[in-house]
């Protein structure tokens, strides 16, 4: 299997205030007493590096595209969750990857097979179908998610949910505005990408928070726990 988005996801290494705060998440939903942590969909490794290093986590990576292995030496990698033992894991998280997957309903069920009980799962995907547009199509995107389609489906696989809301509102309007005005063939412009998480994306964040994340935004994220 090839990813056809390694070179989006090498633009996205620039985006620091928006990487930070995902890192802020991924942080804040991981028990503190996690052990045994799965980056699902690990990619280049940019968010796998940063916990390994700054928090000192010891991350297990599963990344079915073999043009993404290189970027994960040093770390455990298998290529899909059935290479876990069954109730293994303390934490998964997966970022931007479900969408990935035709079947993405089994592969939450796998997720809930692999975790301990009481494991956590913290999901970030993008939002509103309304957004589709060349970018996810080059990177083989088979939806974007409405919150209701994705706590149904979490749910369905066993979980409780404990928090789900968009994020990023003011890149709704930014990923509308790509949609209908770029002639991009679906990719980022290293340029544009550092002036909004630079200058918008700060004032983005003060949105979410005024709005809860209940209104819209480019992207749910979710946290669930195994019953």
């Amino acid at each position: 299997m090839q990813y056809s988005g390694e070179e989006n996801l090498e633009v996205m290494q620039y985006a620091d205030n928006y990487n930070n705060l995902l890192l802020k998440k991924i942080i804040n939903t991981m028990p503190s007493s996690a052990n045994n942590i799965v980056d699902f969909g690990a990619g280049n490794g940019c968010f796998a590096k940063k916990l390994s290093k700054q928090y000192n986590k010891h991350i297990i990576c599963i990344e079915p595209a073999h043009n993404m292995h290189h970027h994960l030496k040093g770390f455990i990698l298998h290529n899909s969750l059935q290479d876990l033992s069954d109730k293994s894991q303390d934490f998964i998280y997966s970022l931007n990857v479900l969408e990935h997957i035709e079947d993405d309903t089994f592969v939450l069920a796998e997720m809930h097979q692999k975790l301990k009980r009481h494991g956590r799962i913290f999901i970030y995907v993008p939002a509103f179908m309304l957004l589709y547009s060349a970018m996810d199509k080059k990177v083989g995107h088979y939806r974007r998610y409405s919150k209701k389609e994705l706590i149904s489906k979490v749910s369905q696989a066993g979980f409780d949910i404990v928090d789900c809301r968009y994020a990023d509102f003011a890149g709704f309007f930014a990923t509308l505005f790509f949609k209908l005005f770029s002639r991009s063939c679906g990719n980022l412009n290293i340029r544009h990408l550092k002036f909004y998480d630079k200058f918008i994306f700060p004032f983005s964040r003060l949105l979410d928070c005024l709005t809860q994340g209940k209104l819209l935004g480019k992207n749910i994220c979710l946290q669930a726990i195994k019953k």
